[in-house]
């Protein structure tokens, strides 16, 4: 019965999907086909597009899984040594990790990190290009508390402060996955060093260093969502723009079923109304706020794993 060997678990806007594909290459690894398989969350949170109030249905999740079921996914892994795959929102997700520790007992599991700062803000644009969010960042942030409280929908997908606290999600992870089978990166360092970081993880997943280095360095689900252009706004332009993307939208949906290219293809084909939100910077003083709000929780995640992390004080 083949099971996962190792989990790349998070933090969702850290880089997980450049590292998936750069682990992918090498030659003694499989990684599941899905970037993001979240097997270990519920299902109504996962693909959710639409608000939902309330909490998850977790015993619903332990009725229509089994281990047997998680093993056939993996089924055909080619002979390949070590096997694994990615969720990227199984870091925050607590529910996540009690589950995890039961069906991969012995599987190692890589945390890649980013200063927090930046990834509320790559994860707030995300969610913006994705439809769930409706508004603006400072508003957003004043709310998260709330809707948090209210709902897993957004406890899940639209905690951009709360996933920041690394701390405390990697505390309530040990509780059940011991750290000497978690190996933590940040998206910073794999950056800079990538050909290194990347042996660093196959010494750490048991497989031969200085082979699968092709991807490193490469980068990839960047951000998509694009914005509108101040004249695409008036009036006489909307219909437009609106006539015309649903035309492109028949077009790329019959040509590829690829999501990847999807995504491309949109970007390209919103250019004429749009601009990518990717150029958007963050207001000096709501990032000020920010860094004055993550200042200790990064001070107490230095102190837990014996690490600085300089790179995340501006």
């Amino acid at each position: 019965m083949p099971l996962p060997t190792f989990i790349i678990a998070g933090e969702r806007r850290c880089g997980t999907t450049s590292l998936y594909r750069w682990v992918s290459s090498h030659p003694s690894v499989y990684l599941h086909h899905r970037t993001d398989l979240n097997y270990f969350i519920e299902e109504e949170i996962v693909g959710a597009r639409e608000w939902r109030d309330g909490e998850a249905d977790a015993e619903r999740w332990e009725q229509t899984h089994s281990i047997e079921q998680f093993s056939e996914l993996f089924s055909e892994t080619e002979g390949r040594t070590a096997i694994g795959y990615k969720g990227a929102d199984l870091l925050f997700w607590k529910p996540a990790h009690a589950r995890m520790a039961r069906y991969v007992p012995d599987a190692k599991f890589i945390i890649t990190l980013r200063n927090p700062v930046d990834r509320a803000w790559s994860h707030y644009w995300n969610e913006v290009g994705k439809g769930r969010e409706k508004l603006g960042f400072e508003e957003a942030v004043a709310a998260e508390k709330e809707r948090a409280r209210s709902s897993a929908y957004a406890r899940n997908h639209l905690s951009y402060i709360a996933r920041g606290f690394y701390k405390k999600s990697l505390e309530a992870f040990f509780e059940h996955i011991p750290p000497s089978r978690v190996l933590i990166i940040t998206l910073e360092q794999s950056r800079k060093r990538p050909e290194e970081t990347m042996d660093e993880i196959y010494r750490f997943i048991g497989v031969e260093t200085g082979l699968g280095l092709d991807m490193a360095g490469t980068q990839h689900n960047e951000n998509w969502t694009m914005v509108p252009r101040p004249w695409a706004e008036l009036p006489v332009i909307k219909p437009l723009q609106g006539a015309y993307m649903t035309v492109t939208e028949r077009l790329i949906v019959g040509l590829t079923k690829d999501t990847v290219k999807r995504r491309k293809a949109r970007k390209y084909a919103q250019v004429i109304f749009r601009k990518p939100a990717g150029g958007i910077a963050m207001p000096g003083k709501t990032r000020s706020d920010l860094l004055n709000i993550y200042a200790p929780h990064v001070r107490a995640l230095e102190a837990m794993l014996g690490r600085r992390f300089p790179e995340w004080s501006h």
